[in-house]
């Protein structure tokens, strides 16, 4: 278990300040200063660089959070062993997913588990690549399906297919029957967008950065992909997505996804993630072999 030294260092880490750490935990700030300055006396080296920003883990400081965030996983991992053992309470897996994957893909694949597994029970967390990466380093979540480009340190990838960003309109758009558009073939018309954070906006502003002709009509942006879906539905707008982020109209014939040019929308994969160094409770790991079975076997064929 976790000395309620390591907990407020975690905190801070997690919050980048002290005084959002003790928010957090509901203490006093100097209680968390208290904790810290005791670990870094134990430690023999400065834990954080105090900037004005907030706090920077120096790299003793990134080695020992490294360390409690392995502990922590492996206490929660335990208690959730022990609790099976007991049937104390239902096995709970805890799943991050960007709000298009978890609205599409996730429902028959956890419907059909707990058709099983009936003593199993899933959290749905949404949220960014980004966000639910950190979660899978936090451990406030056991595993994480993510269009992403690069996972970073601390992630194991478990399973990845390539899921590649399409134009997507209405099928009276004029450019609705090419076989592939270029990022300006674009520009002369409304664009919705997801958020900055997103695979797909990050792919969209790297690319379209310097890029010569007239600029973009970001018409629309939200954090919502239902949102972007409405717009796009009703005409006003291209949006970029993988297929499965709006396979259902894609099926229906509501709406057409047209490939782009670029070699790099076909770069992007949709992974199952897990925190690099997590021992997973046998519960989890078995779900996530479902998962990965489910995946391969034709749930994403249509955004292939």
């Amino acid at each position: 278990m976790l000395s309620t030294a390591h907990r407020y260092f975690l905190e801070v880490v997690r919050a980048g300040s002290i005084k959002d750490a003790a928010t957090s935990l509901h203490v006093a700030p100097s209680a968390i200063s208290r904790q810290v300055a005791k670990l870094e006396d134990d430690c023999g080296a400065a834990l954080f660089e105090r900037r004005p920003h907030g706090m920077e883990l120096t790299r003793a400081g990134e080695m020992l959070a490294d360390y409690a965030r392995r502990v922590a996983m492996d206490a929660e991992h335990v208690l959730r062993d022990i609790r099976s053992l007991r049937h104390a309470e239902l096995t709970t897996i805890r799943i991050g997913s960007n709000e298009a994957v978890a609205r599409n893909v996730l429902p028959p694949i956890l419907g059909a588990y707990r058709a099983l597994h009936p003593d199993v029970a899933f959290q749905v967390h949404i949220g960014s690549p980004g966000v639910v990466t950190q979660r899978l380093r936090d451990n406030s979540i056991d595993v994480g399906l993510a269009f992403s480009l690069n996972a970073g340190n601390g992630i194991a990838v478990r399973y990845e297919i390539v899921s590649p960003v399409r134009a997507i309109m209405v099928p009276d758009h004029p450019l609705a029957k090419r076989a592939s558009v270029s990022l300006d073939d674009l520009r002369r018309y409304p664009i919705a967008l997801t958020d900055s954070g997103t695979t797909v906006r990050l792919l969209f502003d790297s690319s379209a950065a310097g890029g010569d002709g007239p600029p973009f009509d970001i018409a629309y942006s939200s954090n919502s992909s239902s949102v972007i879906r409405a717009i796009v539905e009703a005409g006003h707008a291209v949006t970029l997505a993988g297929e499965i982020t709006l396979a259902e109209p894609l099926r229906s014939g509501a709406l057409v996804a047209v490939s782009l040019q670029q070699a790099v929308f076909a770069e992007r994969t949709l992974q199952v993630q897990t925190a690099s160094h997590a021992r997973l409770p046998e519960a989890t790991a078995a779900f996530i072999e479902h998962l990965i079975e489910a995946l391969s076997t034709g749930a994403l064929s249509r955004d292939s």
